[in-house]
């Protein structure tokens, strides 16, 4: 999962800091655009989807320690903007429960609103290309490649030992020994691409059901209906 957890004091000042000024930029940015949005229908959504963010967020799957996130599904429900409010609010309150700092609300907002940014944008060029499930799954499993690439850049210029960003020193264990940033790298790319695959399946079967269910929650990304009248 792109997202940091360790806590506070340990990231370099400048680091986080950039994170905070990038977020308040884009924050501003995404509720500026609420004011050309119908809110009465968009804010119990961000509402409902930020919870949903929160919960997947909080669990683990074992053994690659790895989080689901839903991200991709956020910014394609809401679109960019509120997928990015969303990243915030469920970033906001995880470190409310101290899971993760909070210095590192930024950093993770914009790690978190880079893949509801890049998945809306890929899921909106590759309508009616090809069925919904498998469009998100493709879109879900770049997007997280990409971030993830940008979290190793992160830990790279953040000129700490990348033992730093482990499962064991997020857990609050001990860190032993050195770890180079091409072996985090590896670690990161080997281990989260099983993470990718499984996000990926849920966020296709999440966006299959509500295809289904609620097409309309959809109408701004899709393509067109098909001749029998489901959703391509």
């Amino acid at each position: 999962m792109t997202h940091i957890h360790i806590p506070d004091g340990i990231l370099p000042v400048p680091l986080w800091a950039l994170g905070f000024v990038l977020l308040f930029i884009a924050l501003g940015l995404s509720l500026f655009r609420l004011r050309a949005m119908d809110m009465r229908k968009k804010i119990p959504l961000l509402g409902a989807v930020s919870a949903v963010m929160l919960v997947a967020m909080s669990l683990e799957i074992l053994p690659i320690a790895y989080h689901i996130n839903l991200s991709v599904v956020a910014g394609i429900l809401l679109g960019p903007a509120l997928g990015f409010v969303a990243a915030f609010i469920a970033n906001l309150v995880l470190s409310l429960m101290g899971h993760g700092g909070i210095t590192v609300i930024g950093l993770n907002t914009v790690l978190l609103g880079s893949e509801a940014l890049l998945g809306h944008t890929l899921f909106y060029l590759l309508r009616g290309r090809m069925q919904i499930f498998w469009r998100a799954f493709l879109v879900t499993v770049v997007s997280l490649f990409l971030v993830t690439l940008l979290l190793i850049g992160m830990v790279a210029v953040s000129d700490l030992d990348p033992g730093y960003f482990t499962h064991e020193a997020e857990q609050g264990h001990a860190f032993k020994g050195h770890i180079s940033i091409a072996t985090f790298a590896t670690l990161a790319l080997s281990l989260g691409s099983i993470g990718w695959l499984i996000e990926a399946a849920i966020t296709g079967s999440v966006l299959k059901f509500i295809a289904q269910v609620k097409p309309e929650l959809l109408s701004h990304v899709l393509h067109s209906r098909n001749k029998a009248g489901g959703l391509s």
